[in-house]
């Protein structure tokens, strides 16, 4: 898929329409500036050059990339054997979602309009034409090429009403979607229809296995992502759609298996706690990032680790495991002394801890579908005070809002909750977060406590504003592209959200706009 970079709310949905099709499909932006038209239609022959079909989201903003040269070819000319740059016709589709002309380069290729539809209308309307087209489309003398049912893609609701449609009327080489004789239904929460996307700032590949867990410290302009090979890394964020590597911390071996799993930070943003496959909990000094001092390092568990936090002060760390233990430990402390206590209460592996903003109360959540809410006036002795039935799957991720009156959980039954713990020993359900098609697996939470971030196996990401916790709104959804979420954090004032994904990759959004507004 091309797109210039403007269109990626766009591209994303079409990808995520594609994979949800079962189909694989990738999206590149045109080179920033104003390539012009040979630097584009290069670009094209290279994505034809790995891929059965190329599909460019037509916009003005991909005209501008043509540096004006944006007609159709004059009237009466025969559409060409090829489209852009040498292209055969066939394999190239394009997606307008602005009503414009379509250029001369590429001129012959199927087009399909976007704007001004309603969701079901679109969907319906390719469905339809999936139906019909034959699986190799024949090709009569003369007439346009169309595509194949294999790898036509499967079209988005609008993004917005548009003027009615103007343009001169579809040529032979142009398909216009018509709307089924029934009423169109309104989307469902499961097919959102497209919303404002936050800007892709980054994306750090190159890590040769999935990333479990990403941390952005309160200090600000450092990002920090674990992955199964063992390795914590360190990136500078001075300018964030280029982050620069500071630091890798070894915490243990790809070869032994000692994942990284989960990462945590100090209120302050001085401390880092980390937690894997290795059996232990290391806190880690990163006050100077590019030089990270350890200060912590402790076993106890009997089974590897998938959770840890630390409370504000950074003198308590919690961990959970796959031993179905929470251990409680002190960090001023070392050797046996260190372990406070384990708590055992659970009936399976942990999968998620978290402290309230004031450190005197834990939850842990896991593979036995509950949330337990513990009070910790003495760490040493702490005084289990409710148990949750969370969610009818694994509870993969609990967090307090930072009034400390909210928690949010996410599970695996494809939902995110929001609990009203005022009163801690009566926990009450205030609001189901759902539109996620698989588990949800990420939770973040801004520091203002009115945004909150989920993440599925999915791929997808959601942007919720919770100022009215009984009525959240959905703000945004987009994909990572790199596989299922494993791992969410915003930054302390909200700007970015990073996350961590099993595609082997972290990545990095700036979110703060959307945000704001959605807020204003």
């Amino acid at each position: 898929m091309s797109f210039a970079e403007q269109d990626r709310g766009w591209a994303d949905w079409l990808v995520w329409q594609l994979q949800d099709a079962g189909r694989r499909a990738t999206a590149a932006p045109l080179p920033a500036g104003g390539p012009g038209a040979p630097a584009v239609a290069a670009a094209l022959r290279s994505a034809a050059g790995h891929a059965d079909q190329v599909l460019v989201v037509l916009s003005a903003a991909y005209l501008a990339a043509l540096g004006g040269e944006n007609t159709d070819p004059p009237a009466g000319d025969h559409a060409p054997e090829s489209g852009a740059g040498g292209i055969p016709a066939e394999r190239m589709v394009v997606a307008r979602v602005e009503d414009l002309r379509r250029p001369a380069l590429l001129a012959g290729a199927v087009s399909f309009d976007l704007f001004g539809l309603e969701p079901p209308v679109a969907r319906e309307w390719l469905r339809r034409q999936l139906a019909v087209l034959p699986a190799t489309p024949a090709r009569p003398e003369g007439a346009a090429p169309a595509p194949s049912a294999g790898a036509a893609p499967v079209l988005p609701a609008a993004a917005a009403a548009s003027a009615a449609d103007t343009a001169r009327p579809a040529g032979p080489a142009e398909t216009r979607p018509v709307a089924p004789a029934e009423p169109a239904a309104e989307a469902s929460a499961s097919e959102p229809t497209p919303t404002p996307t936050p800007g892709m700032l980054a994306e750090l590949e190159g890590v040769n296995s999935p990333v479990r867990a990403v941390a952005l410290p309160s200090t600000g302009g450092v990002l920090v992502s674990g992955a199964q090979d063992g390795k914590v890394r360190l990136f500078d964020l001075a300018a964030p759609t280029r982050p620069a590597a500071l630091s890798v911390i070894e915490y243990g071996s790809r070869l032994t298996q000692e994942w990284v799993r989960a990462l945590a930070t100090s209120a302050d943003g001085t401390r880092l706690a980390i937690a894997g496959d290795g059996m232990r909990v290391m806190l880690w000094d990163i006050t100077d990032p590019s030089a990270p001092e350890t200060i912590f390092n402790e076993r106890g568990h009997r089974h590897y680790i998938r959770a840890v936090a630390l409370s504000p002060d950074a003198h308590l760390l919690a961990s959970g495991g796959q031993d179905k233990t929470v251990a409680l430990w002190d960090t001023r402390r070392s050797g046996t002394a260190s372990l406070l206590v384990a708590l055992t209460d659970h009936r399976k592996g942990l999968r998620t801890v978290a402290f309230s903003p004031d450190g005197r109360r834990l939850a842990s959540g896991g593979d036995d579908h509950a949330v337990l809410l513990w009070d910790l006036a003495d760490p040493a002795k702490p005084t289990r005070i409710a148990t949750l039935d969370a969610h009818r799957d694994t509870v993969y991720a609990a967090r307090y809002v930072p009034a400390g009156t909210l928690l949010a959980t996410a599970g695996g039954d494809r939902l995110a909750r929001l609990w009203d713990v005022a009163s801690p020993a009566h926990p009450e359900p205030v609001a189901d977060l759902a539109g996620h098609r698989k588990a949800v697996t990420a939770l973040a939470v801004t520091a203002d406590g009115r945004g909150l971030a989920t993440g599925g196996a999915d791929g997808q990401v959601l942007l919720w504003d919770i100022t009215d916790p009984a009525h959240p709104a959905r703000v945004a959804a987009f994909t990572a592209r790199h596989g299922g979420i494993n791992d969410l954090t915003f930054s302390g004032d909200g700007a970015l959200l990073a996350a961590a994904c099993a595609g082997k990759a972290t990545v990095l959004w700036s979110t703060g706009t959307l945000l704001a507004t959605a807020n204003h």
